[in-house]
Formats: C-alpha cells, sequence, structure tokens
C-alpha cells in the first residue's frame, strides 16, 4: 500500500487577501477550497447572513467576523462576497448547509471589498474614498461632503444609497473591511473615537438601507482591554453590529479535511 492511497493533502494557502476575491476566476477558486463544518455553516448563518438579508428586515446590524491570523477570516469573507455578488459561484460551496442559508442573498449585492493597510487617515477617509472610488468605476458620481461641514454621516451615507439605488434598483450594496483592529489599536484616542463614531453611524443606517456591512478583526472589540479609554463610545457603538466568533472545533475541523482527507 502506498501513502498516497492512506493520505491526501490538500496545499493550504496561508495568506489570503480579501481584494484577491475581486478577480473573478480567484472568486471561483475561493469558495471551491473554502471547507466548512456544519457547525459553522449554523454559526455564519445565524450571526452573518441572517443581518445580510435585503427582505423582511426587521433590525440588521454590521457584522463583526472575529478571528486570530490563519483561522480563514479573509477566506470566509471573501466566500461570502463572492456568492453575494454572483449566484453561479453558490454552487461550488462545499457545505450543503451552507449552499441552502446562502441562497437569498447570492447575486443579489454588488460588493466593495477595502483592506486597511499602514495610513493615518481616519477611518472616515478611507472607507469614503474607496466608496467614491467604487462608484466612480459603475458610472455612478457622488463625492461625501467634507467632515467640517457635516453634522452626522448618516444622511450622506443614505443619500449615497439613493444615487446607488437609481442604477441598480433593489440590489444591495455590501462593504467588506479586512484588517480593521491592527488599524484602530494604531490610532489615538480622540481618533479613535471618531472612527467608532462613524462605524456605529455605518451600523445605523444598516436597517433602513440596503447598506450591508462586514469587517474581519483579529479579536473581540467591545471586550477588549486595549480599548477601556474609549469603552464608551464602544458601548454606543455595540447594539449595532453582531460579533461572529471563529471558534478552535471549526479550525481543526478544516484541518482534519483538507490535510487528513484520507
Amino acid at each position: 500500500m502506498k501513502y498516497s492511497e492512506l493520505i491526501q493533502f490538500d496545499p493550504i494557502v496561508t495568506v489570503i487577501e480579501l481584494k484577491s476575491a475581486d478577480d473573478s476566476a480567484k472568486a471561483k477558486e475561493l469558495v471551491r477550497s473554502y471547507v466548512m463544518s456544519d457547525n459553522m455553516a449554523d454559526l455564519v448563518s445565524a450571526k452573518i447572513l441572517s443581518q445580510l438579508g435585503l427582505t423582511d428586515v426587521v433590525d440588521n446590524k454590521g457584522v463583526l467576523l472575529v478571528g486570530n491570523y490563519g483561522t480563514g477570516k479573509s477566506h470566509l469573507m471573501s466566500v461570502i462576497s463572492a456568492i453575494a455578488a454572483d449566484s453561479s459561484y453558490l454552487e461550488l460551496a462545499r457545505n450543503e448547509k451552507f449552499r441552502t442559508a446562502a441562497k437569498p442573498i447570492a447575486g443579489n449585492f454588488e460588493v466593495l471589498r477595502i483592506e486597511i493597510g499602514s495610513t493615518e487617515a481616519s477611518l472616515r477617509t478611507i472607507i469614503t474614498n474607496n466608496i467614491e472610488q467604487d462608484l466612480a468605476r459603475r458610472g455612478i458620481i457622488f463625492k461625501f461632503p467634507d467632515v467640517g461641514n457635516i453634522t452626522n454621516n448618516k444622511d450622506a451615507l443614505v443619500a449615497m444609497m439613493a444615487a446607488f439605488a437609481e442604477k441598480y434598483g433593489a440590489k444591495g450594496y455590501l462593504i467588506i473591511v479586512d484588517e480593521l483592529l491592527d488599524y484602530l489599536k494604531g490610532r489615538k484616542d480622540n481618533e479613535l473615537m471618531q472612527d467608532i463614531g462613524f462605524m456605529r453611524e455605518l451600523g445605523e443606517i444598516v436597517k433602513s438601507t440596503k447598506l450591508r456591512f462586514i469587517s474581519g478583526i483579529q479579536e473581540v472589540l467591545f471586550e477588549n482591554p486595549t480599548f477601556h479609554n474609549v469603552s464608551n463610545s464602544l458601548l454606543k457603538m455595540k447594539d449595532r453590529y453582531e460579533q461572529a466568533l471563529i471558534r478552535t472545533e471549526d479550525i481543526a475541523f478544516v484541518v482534519k479535511q483538507r490535510i487528513l482527507h484520507k
């Protein structure tokens, strides 16, 4: 008997960049290769997909997907965003429970993927600039007002979604941000309070528009001692976000299925 008859080794890409899913061929492979347990499918359905629904909306929230480096967080966000943008990818998903749960969102979104690198720009600037550039590529001209001339961000975000709806009708606009926690940890307290305030406003308009928001973070945000100086701001934001945690047993399932499939 040969070792190849006992063990099937499926090579694993250790680092997956969220924006790689912008390429259709890579997106297809990311969906095909993602291994998901039934327990993980239940978590994704309850904590993430439930917040992305566009019909029968009651109190949709933004989503924070929590998982340390190497847990497949960026891969999962790539899979969800790929299926949300193109329903033909749904059949490539390997978990039946996930396919069923994801069917209502499949192909119903235009997607913007954002990766935050080393920058001193505010979170508002990062996200609004990316939105303006993405809309311009789609033939939609929209300019957010200068932050010094507004009393809140929600009015501008609602106006942006109205401009989006003129072209895309009933479709939703899914914004996915990766590497958020490292960025927030590098911010000063006064800057951090403004960033958290903007995230709260983003979460608040989810329930009244077709904007949906998911962000990947390495650690839980609301109970994180690093941000104790801005805990009051985090409390105001907490009600508008759902935290979904990738668990140890889900990672073990991936190892078993991909490295020791036979």
